[in-house]
Order: C-alpha cells, then structure tokens, then sequence
C-alpha cells in the first residue's frame, strides 16, 4: 500500500495519500481546496537494511 504525493494545480498545495487500488486515484480531491485538478509527484524513496555489523541507509537506489 504505497503513499503517493501529489499536487494540487489550483492552489499549489502538496499533500500524501494512501492509496489502496489504483482505481482510487481517479476519485482523489486537494484536501486544502478540493480540487480535482491534482498530479502525483515522482518522489523518492529510502530504506534501511540491517547488517551484522550495524545500520545501512539506503537511497531507494539498486546497485
């Protein structure tokens, strides 16, 4: 269930959604104005992998 980020076009507010099934983008409103008039962001991730000798952060890169 990933977070997506989007923009509102009306009043250039960002906000986060959780989006269950991708049907649901369609019904999404600026929850600042709500507007329709929205774009999802491309938007990076991070993540963190243990090892034995301690914490690795990762950038959402693959190598």
């Amino acid at each position: 269930m990933p977070i997506y980020e989007f923009k509102c076009y009306n009043c250039g507010k960002n906000f986060e959604k959780l989006i269950f099934k991708r049907e649901e983008e369609k019904e999404i409103n600026c929850p600042y104005c709500g507007s329709k008039k929205i774009e999802k962001l491309v938007t990076s991730f991070s993540s963190v992998k243990s090892k034995s000798n301690g914490f690795s952060c990762g950038s959402g890169r693959f190598s």
